[in-house]
């Protein structure tokens, strides 16, 4: 259900690629989230750097919209970059597995392409 890749970039340097990345497949960055600055700004300090991605292509949005409005509660697609011992950590969930929760056989082949696409702009990433 987990996607994950590993890397010796640096966290800003993963995020800077991974939006590049996105880009070039046709996926907008809709948000990038901190969440280690922000649990820090309320009082709960995080180990480690922790950045949540929010990436969506509006044609894949669509599609699947279109089919099964529930889904629209797992999107966007985020991607998490965060740090794990002396490597970094990109991961994200499958839309196979996504899919599959919502009992919507009609949408896998849409997931499929997207995991599949999510999957290429990781492996670029790192």
């Amino acid at each position: 259900m987990l996607i994950t890749f590993e890397s010796k970039k640096e966290i800003e340097e993963l995020r800077k690629s991974l939006e590049i990345n996105a880009a070039e497949k046709n996926f907008g960055v809709m948000g990038v989230h901190d969440i280690s600055k922000t649990l820090e700004n309320k009082g709960f300090r995080l180990d480690y750097r922790c950045l949540i991605l929010e990436i969506c292509s509006p044609r894949f949005a669509k599609q699947v919209l279109e089919q099964n409005p529930e889904v629209s509660t797992a999107l966007p697609c985020r991607i998490a970059v965060y740090e794990h011992q002396s490597h970094r950590v990109v991961a994200t969930l499958s839309p196979r597995a996504i899919v599959e929760l919502f009992k919507a056989p009609g949408l896998y082949k849409v997931a499929e392409e997207v995991e599949n696409i999510l999957k290429e702009i990781m492996q670029k990433s790192i």
